[in-house]
């Protein structure tokens, strides 16, 4: 996915923790757009496409494979010097008011969404809160996280679960929780695929050659290698559906077994099982520009991973976990309503 870009500058305030600047199209939810700042606004970051002109003069810039670096304690540059393009990226100040700078030929190169949303989750932790890979479902009083591996069942239990009334919709792939053990919506296009279950909530229903690809395990496979097919559909959720902040009481891991079981477990299971399935989704590891802004600039991003325990930690350390095991998708949200009233 690149990032598209815009002839105006884009503002984002997600849930006033966090606000943003862009002039390209970022993968943060419609839900969170805001009008033009009237006053002056700090940017925790700012994204800006441009021609870009580096900090750094030419005997500052050291060859590294196949590309230049140059570096101080603040920025980190990037310029592979191709003949007729123009590839280059700046990095600076993720320890505060951070800004991603790039030309429109980058985008070639470099994974700009998942070096965005890794910044986005560094910025989270920053200020005590973080991104977990989970749905999230509210009703008046509490929040229930729904979590699992990719491709578990996770946006099918959610949907399953909404009905607009007493339950509503926060998110089904990423949650924002804060130590205090408050839960944000963070609500991105749901994807809906032949497979889905999406109960009483989102009305959808699958062009019949989808359904018939569906059912076609080997083509569908090579639909998705060679031509990045997508079989799901995205859409917004209603917004009469959605909900936008409220206290995390349980703790749903839906995993596929051959039983129907709920069971409950530690929330030491929980906090390590939400760690691997977030850092699975977001690993700042495999982005080799900020692996290069760390390395040189001395930015700790192992002190952020241990902060992220920390606040997952005490947001869950008095909440009910449950391991949720199911030999079927339509299984999980029964289970769920069996062990609390919604």
């Amino acid at each position: 996915m690149s990032l598209s870009p815009s002839n105006n500058y884009h503002y984002y305030s997600i849930h006033d923790i966090l606000h943003i600047r862009s002039n390209v199209d970022l993968p943060i939810p419609n839900y969170f757009r805001i009008s033009p700042p009237t006053e002056h606004l700090e940017f925790d970051i700012d994204v800006s496409e441009e021609s870009l002109s580096l900090p750094f003069a030419e005997s500052e810039m050291h060859r590294c494979s196949i590309f230049f670096v140059g570096h101080n304690e603040s920025q980190l540059a990037i310029d592979y010097k191709l003949p007729l393009l123009n590839v280059k990226l700046l990095l600076t100040d993720l320890e505060y008011h951070t800004r991603i700078s790039f030309t429109k030929d980058f985008q070639r190169f470099g994974d700009l969404t998942n070096l965005f949303n890794t910044i986005l989750l560094f910025k989270f932790i920053q200020k005590g809160y973080t991104l977990v890979h989970s749905g999230c479902i509210s009703t008046p009083d509490s929040c229930y996280l729904i979590s699992g591996m990719r491709d578990t069942g996770k946006t099918s239990t959610v949907l399953s679960l909404v009905n607009g009334d007493q339950t509503k919709f926060m998110s089904d792939d990423l949650t924002i929780i804060s130590q205090n053990g408050e839960a944000f919506s963070y609500p991105t296009p749901v994807g809906i695929s032949p497979y889905t279950l999406t109960g009483a909530s989102i009305s959808y229903s699958p062009p019949s050659w989808k359904q018939w690809i569906a059912k076609h395990q080997l083509l569908l496979f090579g639909l998705e290698s060679i031509f990045n097919f997508e079989l799901s559909k995205r859409l917004d959720v209603p917004s009469s559906l959605l909900d936008s902040s409220g206290i995390v009481s349980e703790v749903f891991l839906l995993r596929s077994a051959n039983k129907n079981k709920i069971s409950p477990v530690p929330s030491s299971v929980a906090v390590q099982k939400l760690l691997m399935t977030t850092t699975e989704l977001i690993d700042p590891f495999r982005i080799y520009s900020l692996n290069f802004y760390s390395y040189y600039t001395g930015f700790d991003s192992s002190a952020l991973f241990e902060k992220e325990k920390n606040i997952i930690e005490n947001a869950l350390s008095d909440v009910n976990c449950y391991d949720v095991c199911a030999n079927n998708v339509k299984e999980f949200h029964r289970l769920i309503k069996k062990q609390v009233e919604l």
